[in-house]
């Protein structure tokens, strides 16, 4: 992996795939660059029409000039970026990240790992291989940067509500998907960061899922190419504790975003359905008293933004900063492809349980 020397110039950032969360990473990019002066966006990658052309130059306007480029091997090849953040087509991870680990570069990359569990897994073994490469790619699970989360996370290290028996992940969208949406399947595309949040919080593997899914509205509304709208799965681990995950394309009165975590001596709850997704509360109860009540205030961008990132801009902006930081000192990451393609094994066993109707699915190691 190429080195970057921390005390000469800031890290020259590019962004592959310049859609809707590919945007807001090259937004973020820009306003690190002010603030820390760590990095600078220097060019943005897409295969889609002009779509980097006029993506680089509104961002020229906002900053110092951003390059833009028709594919990935483009930057490559004219030696602009120190690092990159892949944002692109699922179809087209595994692709984009070969080019730019095999020229030597980090780079942080959007779930899922790769179109199939298959391909993930022969990138992780690819990765693995190299001493250098086993160290390239940060998996982006924003959730594990998100405050509110984190906070929870500490309150169950503590041992504030005792030992952890069952965790309950919720995401339901308010809207069916766009037509022309690219979704590997609602567990895959949808649940990956539910799925993700449990075994993170947890600290463990689970060892065998079930699920149920079925097509109960949305899909009847909106002409999308995805195998369900609505999702239950069940994770079991080894120690006995469950995980729960909730996946719905169906809450049409809103976005609901929640986790409840309960233990042997109390329970944690984050989040709910509220009217406003930038306002997230966190609760603590133990077993006669309250140990918690904090609300955290997420960012107001000024203007109309996809709900998720409502609620979790400043944890994608933290994430991307960790990515900077990380390779700036040429340091690991703290979440990488493993923890990708275990996410996307548990979803792709999820995924097996609810169309064969088996109570549940045996996991293989990662």
């Amino acid at each position: 992996m190429r080195i970057h020397e921390q005390l000469n110039n800031p890290l020259r950032l590019g962004v592959i795939g310049t859609g809707r969360i590919g945007s807001f990473h090259a937004r973020h990019a820009l306003e690190l660059a002010r603030e820390t002066r760590s990095c600078e966006l220097v060019a943005v990658a897409d295969t889609y029409g002009n779509s980097a052309e006029q993506t680089a130059n509104h961002l020229s306007e906002q900053s110092k000039p951003v390059l833009g480029f028709t594919t990935v091997e483009d930057p490559i090849q004219a030696n602009v970026v120190d690092a990159a953040v892949v944002a692109s087509a699922t179809k087209d991870h595994y692709h984009d990240c070969r080019a730019l680990v095999d020229a030597g570069y980090r780079i942080m990359l959007e779930k899922p790992l790769a179109h199939s569990v298959e391909a993930a897994s022969d990138l992780c073994s690819y990765l693995s291989s190299d001493a250098k490469k086993k160290f390239a790619v940060m998996q982006a699970f924003m959730r594990r940067f998100d405050k509110p989360l984190v906070r929870a996370k500490r309150l169950l290290k503590q041992g504030r509500i005792g030992m952890p028996f069952k965790i309950i992940s919720i995401l339901e969208d308010p809207e069916p998907l766009p037509q022309g949406y690219n979704s590997a399947g609602i567990l895959s595309d949808m649940a990956v960061h539910n799925i993700d949040e449990v075994t993170w919080l947890l600290e463990d593997r689970p060892i065998s899922v079930s699920a149920t899914c079925t097509n109960l509205f949305s899909h009847k509304l909106s002409p999308v190419e995805e195998d369900f709208d609505d999702a239950f799965l069940q994770m079991w681990f080894p120690k006995g504790t469950i995980g729960q995950v909730q996946s719905s394309r169906n809450h049409v009165a809103g976005y609901r975003n929640e986790t409840w975590i309960f233990g042997e001596e109390g329970f944690i709850h984050v989040g709910a359905f509220q009217e406003c997704p930038t306002k997230v509360s966190l609760e603590a109860f133990g077993r006669e008293r309250v140990l918690e009540r904090t609300r955290f205030v997420m960012r107001n961008y000024g203007e109309q933004v996809p709900v998720f990132i409502e609620r979790f801009g400043p944890a994608y902006k933290r994430e991307l900063r960790h990515f900077v930081e990380q390779c700036t000192k040429n340091a690991p990451f703290c979440v990488d492809q493993e923890d990708g393609l275990l996410a996307m094994k548990v979803a792709q066993a999820g995924r097996s349980s609810a169309i064969t109707k088996d109570t549940a699915y045996v996991l293989h190691s990662a």
